[in-house]
C-alpha cells in the first residue's frame, strides 16, 4: 500500500524558517558575545598588535612646510610659503594667514602664534588666524624661530647672527638689539663677534633661554650668553666651523652641533666640559632625556650619549635610511626620526622597533597629547602617524625648540 506524506504547509515552512534564524542568531551572539565583553581594552591591544600608520595627511598648496608646532585644544599649527595654516587633529584646515615665507610658528600662553619670515618680517596672529601684530622691520631674514621668554619676549637671531628682542604686548618698537660686526662698526658697544655678509647665511638656529634668566646664542662658530636686558655674559669660540641648534639639561649644560662632525658640552659658565666626534654633520636640535643621557641624529646614525660624553649606544642601519632629521622623544622612552621615506621608532637601548613608510620627513617630529607623531614630510605635505599613544616626555629638552610650543625655553612646560 502506497503511503502519500503530505507536503508542509506555507505557514509550517516559514516557522521553519523562523525558528532555524532565530539559533543561528542565537549561536552567532554567544560566539561574539566574550570579544564585545573584551571593550576599548582589546581594541587598544588590537591597535598595538597592528603597529604605527598613517592616521592622514594633509597637502598643502605651498612648498617648505615648517616644523609643527601644536596648541594646547590640539590644534596644529605650520608655516609654508603660502602663509600660517591651522588644521585641525583630525587633518582638516581650519584657517589660513596670508604670511609669505612664513617660519616655524610659536605659541604664547594665551594662544596668540608668532613667527618670522625668510625675508625678515616678524608677524603675531590670533587663534582664529586674524593678524594682530606686524611691526614695521625688515630684519634680512630668519632661518629659525624666535625664542619664547616671560612677559611675552621674543628673541629673534637673523640669518646673519644679529639678535632683535621685542616685547609685543607693549610696543611694536624693539627693545634692545646686539649687532654683528660690518664694515663701519668699529668701536660700537654692541657689536657681536663674527662677519656679517649680504647674501650669506650664517646662522640657522633659534636662541635659547636658560632658567637663570639669560640667552644661549649659537651663531657662526661662537656661543655666547647674553642676560635677557642684552648685556653680554660670556663669548666662546667653540667650532671651526658653523654651529646648530643647541639644547639645554636641567644643570645647565648647553649641548650643540656643528658642521665639523663633533658635539660640544658647555657649562653654564662657558667652559667648555668636553667634545663627542663623530661621523656627519649633526643635524637639528640633540634632544635630551629624564636621566640626562643626550641623543642626536648625524650622518647615518643616531648616537646616544652619557652626560660624562662617553656613548652609551650608536644605531646604524645596514640598510641605509638616510637618517635627516633630529630625533623627538616620548614619554616611554621611544625615540622617532625621520629617514628617506620613512619615519624611524628606537627603542630605548637603540634597537629599531620599526621603519614606517611614509613621504620623507622633511622637519623634525614632534608628538601630541595623545601620541600621534606629527612632522613636514615632501616639503609640501603634513603628516600624522598614529603608534601606541605616548606623548612628549617632559625632560628637560625633548624634542626641537624644547616643547609643544615651540618656546625654546627651558622653564616652559614640554607639553
Amino acid at each position: 500500500m502506497r503511503v502519500t506524506t503530505p507536503m508542509p504547509s506555507c505557514d509550517a515552512l516559514s516557522r521553519r524558517r523562523a525558528n532555524t534564524a532565530t539559533l543561528f542568531s542565537l549561536l552567532l551572539f554567544l560566539a561574539i558575545s566574550p570579544l564585545a565583553s573584551c571593550g576599548k581594552k582589546d581594541a587598544g591591544a588590537l591597535q598595538q598588535k597592528m603597529g604605527p600608520r598613517i592616521k592622514w595627511q594633509y597637502k598643502s598648496a605651498a612648498m617648505a612646510v615648517s616644523h609643527p608646532a601644536i596648541g594646547p585644544d590640539g590644534t596644529i599649527y605650520v608655516g609654508a610659503h603660502e602663509g600660517l595654516l591651522a588644521l585641525s587633529p583630525d587633518g582638516r584646515l581650519l584657517w589660513q594667514a596670508g604670511i609669505g615665507e612664513a617660519g616655524t610658528p610659536v605659541i604664547s600662553e594665551d594662544g596668540t602664534i608668532y613667527l618670522d619670515t625668510w625675508h625678515g618680517s616678524l608677524f603675531g596672529a590670533s587663534k582664529d588666524g586674524q593678524l594682530i601684530w606686524r611691526p614695521a622691520y625688515g630684519l634680512i631674514g630668519f632661518n629659525a624661530p624666535p625664542a619664547l621668554g616671560a612677559n611675552t619676549t621674543l628673541f629673534c637671531l637673523n640669518n646673519v647672527s644679529d639678535i632683535y628682542v621685542f616685547r609685543p604686548k607693549q610696543s611694536n618698537e624693539k627693545l634692545w638689539s646686539l649687532d654683528t660686526f660690518r664694515e663701519g662698526m668699529l668701536g660700537a658697544e654692541t657689536v657681536l663677534p663674527g662677519s656679517a655678509r649680504v647674501g650669506v647665511i650664517s646662522t640657522t638656529a633659534a636662541p635659547i633661554l636658560t632658567r637663570n634668566d639669560s640667552v644661549i646664542l649659537p651663531r657662526q662658530n661662537f656661543l655666547h650668553s647674553v642676560s635677557i636686558g642684552g648685556t653680554p655674559e660670556w663669548d666662546l669660540e667653540l667650532s671651526p666651523g658653523g654651529l646648530g641648534q643647541a639644547a639645554m639639561a636641567e644643570d645647565g649644560t648647553i649641548y650643540v652641533g656643528d658642521d665639523r662632525s663633533i658635539l660640544y658640552a658647555v657649562d653654564s659658565s662657558g667652559i667648555k666640559k668636553w667634545r663627542f666626534d663623530i661621523s656627519g654633520s649633526v643635524q637639528g636640535s640633540p634632544v635630551i632625556d629624564t636621566a640626562g643621557v643626550v641623543y642626536f641624529t648625524a650622518g647615518d646614525a643616531v648616537y646616544a650619549v652619557n652626560p660624562d660624553g662617553n656613548l652609551k649606544w650608536r644605531f646604524s642601519p645596514l640598510q641605509r635610511l638616510g637618517l635627516s632629521t633630529s630625533p623627538v622623544l616620548a614619554a616611554d622612552g621611544t625615540l622617532y626620526v625621520g629617514g628617506d621615506f620613512a619615519l624611524i621608532a628606537l627603542s630605548p637601548d637603540g634597537a629599531l622597533q620599526w621603519n614606517l613608510r611614509v613621504y620623507s620627513p622633511t622637519s623634525s617630529p614632534t608628538i601630541g597629547p595623545d601620541g600621534t607623531i606629527y612632522f613636514a614630510c615632501s616639503y609640501s605635505w603634513i603628516c600624522a602617524v598614529e603608534n601606541k599613544g605616548s606623548p612628549l616626555m617632559q625632560s628637560a629638552w625633548p624634542k626641537q625648540f624644547h616643547d609643544l610650543a615651540n618656546t625654546s625655553n627651558s622653564l616652559h612646560s614640554a607639553l
